[in-house]
């Protein structure tokens, strides 16, 4: 029997909840999409398409990629009218200035760190004159990071994406139109859904999980604030927005 709580408490941690409220990180993303007045949209790591389908519900076109053919297969599935594609970032299946907007959202630090730059660049070749890149990701802090480290120490990884994406802005001459820091607020009925949330973009994490369970578990009880019944952290994230010229 599906635990109804679990299920609700993974939708709200992934800003899918069953009604029709937002996170506020995607909340955030799609207010610089309506100011830019843009119809276009590419999703580069779309995972099982939680934006995507947020997308396609607001009349947007959208194309998403991901390497994980399990991932797309799930986001054709959530988001039935976008089109989809199993697809590294470095090597987006798509003609030059193509689209108005092009976002990264919690993917560039997942992409290895040599294809950092890559990656952005190709989301800079798809974009028509005058798109916008915007690029979410998580800071190595909050409640959520510390969590989560146990599981998955990002502390560097993270770093190098910002990193990365401060030298492409200046490489590129590209326009910075937002640089501001968005909390997302996640809330899970207990261990077990936590781990649910944070194993699914990354299938590996499991064995992890199993290996570590009892250091995950004491860091997410330190962690977590109990609220109504369920268990609630803190991602703050970077919302960066950059204007191809």
């Amino acid at each position: 029997m599906v635990d109804q709580r679990s299920l609700n408490a993974e939708r709200q941690a992934m800003g899918t909840r069953s009604s029709a409220e937002l996170g506020p990180v995607t909340a955030a993303v799609l207010a610089h999409l309506a100011a830019g007045q843009v119809r276009r949209v590419l999703d580069i790591g779309c995972g099982q398409g939680g934006l995507a389908a947020a997308l396609v519900r607001r009349g947007y076109a959208v194309t998403g990629i991901d390497p994980q053919a399990g991932a797309v297969a799930t986001a054709r599935s959530r988001a039935p009218g976008a089109e989809f594609h199993v697809a590294g970032a470095e090597a987006i299946p798509a003609r030059d200035m193509s689209f108005g907007a092009a976002i990264l959202m919690n993917t560039l630090h997942h992409i290895p760190g040599p294809l950092m730059h890559p990656a952005l660049a190709e989301a800079f070749r798809v974009l028509r004159p005058m798109g916008l890149l915007v690029v979410v990701e998580p800071l190595a802090e909050g409640s959520f990071f510390d969590a989560m480290r146990p599981l998955d120490d990002e502390t560097t990884v993270r770093a190098q994406a910002l990193a990365a994406l401060a030298a492409f802005e200046t490489d590129t001459g590209a326009q910075p139109l937002s640089d501001t820091r968005v909390e997302r607020i996640s809330r899970f009925a207990g261990l077990h859904a936590f781990l649910s949330y944070v194993c699914q973009p990354d299938p590996g994490r499991a064995e992890q999980a199993t290996r570590q369970r009892a250091a995950i578990a004491a860091a997410f009880e330190r962690a977590a604030e109990p609220a109504d019944g369920l268990f609630v952290l803190r991602q703050p994230h970077l919302l960066r927005v950059l204007r191809r010229p």
